[in-house]
C-alpha cells in the first residue's frame, strides 16, 4: 500500500510569493518554480518535502467546488517540527520577518513551542523538548 510520503502539499493562491518565504525565510531548498506549482526540500537528508499547488491549477484537476479556490478557508491543520532549540529558532525567523502567532511557550510536558504563519496563513509549529 503507501510506502512515503513524497509531499506534503499546500493549495496557496500565490505559489511564487510563498516559495520565496519558504525559500528565502525558512531555508528550504527550491528544486522547481512554475506558473502554478514549486517544490522545496528540506536540508539534504532527503525525504519529503513541500509542495506548493495554486488553488485554480488545482481546480483544475479536481472538481472546483471541493477546491473553492475563491474562498479564504479556516486553517485546521499545520505542520509541526521538531528542531534543536524552539526560542533560538524564534528569534532567528523573528527577525527575518517571519510572523508568529505568539512568542515561545511551554506545554505541561515540558515541550518548549511556538506557531508562525507563512504568507498565505498556513500554520507552523516549531517546538523542542529541553535536554537535561
Amino acid at each position: 500500500m503507501f510506502d512515503r510520503v513524497n509531499a506534503y502539499a499546500l493549495t496557496v493562491l500565490d505559489v511564487k510569493g510563498c516559495a520565496e518565504f519558504y525559500r528565502d525565510k525558512l531555508g528550504l531548498n527550491l528544486q522547481e518554480l512554475q506558473d502554478g506549482f514549486a517544490y522545496l526540500t528540506f536540508g539534504e537528508k532527503g525525504g519529503p518535502g513541500v509542495a506548493l499547488v495554486s488553488a485554480s491549477g488545482l481546480a483544475l484537476e479536481i472538481p472546483k467546488e471541493r477546491v473553492r479556490p475563491g474562498e479564504n478557508l479556516l486553517q485546521r491543520n499545520y505542520f509541526a517540527v521538531f528542531l534543536d532549540d524552539a526560542d533560538h529558532a524564534y528569534e532567528e525567523l523573528r527577525q527575518k520577518g517571519v510572523r508568529f502567532l505568539q512568542p515561545p511557550a511551554t506545554r505541561e510536558n515540558g515541550q518548549r513551542f511556538a506557531f508562525f504563519e507563512d504568507p498565505e496563513g498556513n500554520l507552523w509549529e516549531i517546538s523542542h523538548f529541553p535536554k537535561g
